[in-house]
């Protein structure tokens, strides 16, 4: 009888949790990666920020690029260390990343720090973003080619967008080895990767002890 019980509520909680994801996706129209969120989430899951609480360098050196109190959208946020930078320079930020727990960070350095940024808890691919809605965008190593088109497309007249990545020259660093080919660019590839907008600024060294690459572009007006 007893073990009766336990499957039954084991079976119930199962489809519980089930039928919560369902709504959120039936109404919000974001349809949840399990397995991708949940490796997320495990990475995330530590005390300490993974990547730190300091914005990439080539977004604290470039960030001026950005027109003041712009409306700024972080992809794939992560831990919100780029977000709540720029909401520290009085940008307006939307950070977007799949992973719950790194948003619950990020949520907690914008608190640390006393500014706000919005966020939301998606797969980036699913979420759906309006034409010309942000003035720019920040893409630090969240490498998705299927987004390209739309990142085009969400930019505002005139917009910014700043992207960096590693180059597949990163799997020849130790430790690095088995890095996933899909967050790595071919060398130079990020030049064709947004053809409509214009170069400002590009960047791809391999003096470094990391192999990245790195490029502000703007929408025309």
């Amino acid at each position: 009888m007893w073990a009766i019980l336990c499957s039954i509520l084991i079976f119930c909680s199962v489809n519980a949790e089930e039928f919560s994801r369902n709504k959120f996706e039936i109404l919000s129209g974001v349809r949840q990666t399990k397995d991708e969120k949940s490796m997320w989430d495990t990475k995330y899951s530590h005390d300490q920020y993974v990547f730190g609480k300091t914005p990439a360098k080539f977004l604290a050196a470039n960030f001026d690029y950005i027109p003041a109190g712009a409306n700024v959208l972080d992809m794939g946020m992560g831990e919100g260390r780029n977000a709540v930078f720029l909401a520290r320079k009085g940008y307006k930020v939307v950070g977007i990343d799949i992973s719950s727990v790194a948003v619950r960070k990020a949520r907690a350095l914008a608190q640390e720090f006393g500014v706000r940024i919005d966020t939301v808890v998606a797969s980036m691919t699913d979420y759906k973003i309006p034409d010309a809605s942000y003035d720019a965008i920040i893409c630090f190593y969240y490498v998705e080619r299927s987004l390209h088109e739309k990142m085009m497309k969400w930019l505002r007249p005139g917009g910014i967008l700043i992207y960096e990545a590693h180059t597949e020259n990163q799997l020849k660093v130790p430790g690095n080895e088995h890095y996933s080919q899909k967050y790595l660019l071919h060398p130079g590839e990020l030049l064709g990767l947004f053809p409509t907008l214009k170069v400002l600024k590009y960047e791809e060294p391999l003096h470094q002890k990391e192999y990245t690459t790195s490029i502000i572009l703007q929408k025309s007006r």
